[in-house]
């Protein structure tokens, strides 16, 4: 190359040739496609995986695929508005993203207060439409994020904290095996699950026996707007996911406030 373009335009051709390859390719065939010097490819690789503009694949010598970028809805950030209430559709009508928003107020004023958080912040990470997130089950429906300090242990300690909710007539292990896969790459995942009208004790002792053995967190819930009626069964093992996996939930999944305070936290 005679002269190296700036960063910006090197970015864009980078994005553009990927999209003309149909949105993933092997490192080496679009290297190649761009005739860029390896050190090239790969610290422009390095920076749009940082910036979750594209995300690893698989294949010999590994691959990239293309993050197709959505604005995320408003009602994605804590601050912003919350969708429905639990009065605003009728228990028969009532579908999960109705409880998205009941679930988020509770888990902000009442759940952070019991688990004594105070660098917290929490949004509905479902709502992210086409937008490519990592594969099946990798989307949580909300999400928190925190730092905590203590006074005898040294450093700031970082959490991922998933939930996945489920309404009443989705009470089975579905959920907890979905808050399982979000424990790759999250430090604590939950399964909220809304109790049916008339529960079972035995599908109730099955799903707490099931969230015990894979480490996930249980709560069950009758009110999702009544903290008083939620019933914590179990309590999530906190894992330690690879910190390049917690790097890529964050620019994928997280909103742009998130990413904001995370960064503020750590300085």
């Amino acid at each position: 190359m005679a002269g190296r373009p700036l960063d910006d335009s090197q970015r864009k051709k980078f994005l553009d040739v990927l999209t003309q390859m149909g949105g993933s390719s092997g490192n080496t065939s679009l290297m190649n496609e761009l005739g860029w010097s390896e050190a090239e490819y790969w610290r422009l690789r390095d920076q749009l995986l940082e910036d979750g503009q594209i995300l690893r694949g698989r294949g010999r010598g590994g691959s990239v695929v293309l993050v197709k970028e959505e604005k995320s809805p408003e009602v994605n950030v804590l601050t912003g508005p919350l969708p429905g209430t639990a009065a605003s559709a009728s228990l028969l009508d009532r579908t999960e993203a109705d409880l998205y928003g009941p679930c988020l107020e509770v888990l902000r004023e009442k759940w952070t207060k019991e688990r004594g958080l105070h660098d917290v912040h929490i949004e509905i990470t479902a709502n992210q439409g086409n937008r490519k997130t990592g594969g099946v089950w990798t989307r949580p429906d909300i999400t928190a994020i925190s730092m905590r300090t203590f006074s005898h242990w040294p450093g700031r300690t970082f959490d991922i904290w998933t939930f996945e909710i489920k309404p009443r007539w989705e009470f089975n292990v579905t959920g907890i095996f979905e808050a399982a896969a979000h424990a790759r790459t999250a430090t604590h995942a939950f399964a909220l699950l809304e109790l049916p009208l008339n529960p079972d004790d035995s599908d109730k002792a099955r799903l707490t026996s099931e969230a015990q053995r894979m480490g996930v967190g249980l709560i069950l819930f009758q009110d999702p707007t009544d903290f008083e009626t939620w019933d914590f069964m179990v309590d999530p093992v906190r894992k330690e996911p690879d910190p390049s996996l917690l790097e890529q939930f964050v620019v994928t999944q997280l909103s742009e406030t998130a990413r904001t305070k995370l960064l503020r936290w750590g300085k």
